[in-house]
């Protein structure tokens, strides 16, 4: 199913996860699955820097916005296990975009979100009004959704996105509990669970102006998620805001 507009992807990484098929996994494969669904860009993070090297996976993100600066974004990834090294890479990489896209995945560094060594990363993110995406899980001791609502009220000035808003309906449940308590978050829709009429409840909870469309590309089958929200019961107009318009204000309008 092909968008009537063009999507912008909040949530898509380069390289293969050992936990996903390695399917369509190269950039050049990932842009014709993107032209079969008219999404105009994705903002991506790398496998290899959330997983065991952040240093090399970065400047993988790197090599891909130099050959195809029109189709991705790059999120900088930090470790809570690496301090010192999250504060360069943050300083090394700030090209990628302005406001900075910074990407923590918690749940496979085994550090959580909210520990004294990302301290450093939040009080950059909140200085630079910083895009944030947390990997979530419901009820996650390392990336729980609760865990953020404290780290979005002290560190206001970061935009905060709610990775996969938990997966399941209670994961959901507790990203809206987030949202409602903090204006600085936002839900990412990616995920690996799709649930009968959760957009239509998230959209009655917080409004459609609150929800990202994120597909997990190459992990997850982008045409699904894009399906998701055109079937979904929403106006045209929630439709849009959610597919595009909604990251494109929180990137600053220009998007690229």
């Amino acid at each position: 199913m092909k968008s009537p507009i063009p999507i912008a992807d909040c949530h898509g990484h380069i390289g293969v996860h050992p936990d996903f098929p390695a399917y369509k996994t190269e950039p050049e494969e990932m842009i014709r699955v993107m032209d079969s669904l008219n999404i105009e860009f994705v903002a991506v993070s790398s496998t290899l820097a959330f997983s065991t090297d952040s240093p090399h996976g970065n400047a993988e993100v790197e090599q891909v916005l130099r050959r195809y600066p029109k189709r991705f974004l790059g999120y900088i990834v930090v470790n809570g296990n690496a301090p010192e090294e999250a504060l360069e890479q943050l300083q090394r990489w700030s090209h990628f975009h302005n406001p900075p896209l910074i990407k923590l995945h918690p749940d496979v560094n085994k550090y959580p979100v909210n520990g004294p060594n990302f301290r450093g990363v939040w009080d950059y993110a909140n200085q630079t009004r910083a895009i944030v995406l947390v990997h979530t899980w419901v009820s996650d001791p390392n990336c729980g959704p609760l865990l953020l609502a404290p780290m979005a009220r002290e560190f206001p000035r970061a935009r905060i996105l709610l990775g996969h808003s938990g997966v399941s309906w209670r994961g959901y449940e507790q990203a809206i509990e987030v949202a409602q308590s903090a204006p600085n978050t936002f839900l990412d829709i990616s995920g690996s669970q799709s649930h009968r009429t959760i957009l239509e409840h998230c959209v009655a909870k917080l409004g459609a102006e609150r929800l990202l469309f994120g597909s997990d590309l190459p992990y997850l089958e982008a045409a699904m998620a894009v399906g998701r929200v055109l079937t979904a019961r929403l106006s045209d107009q929630q439709k849009e805001m959610i597919l595009r318009t909604n990251f494109l204000r929180i990137l600053g309008d220009s998007g690229l």
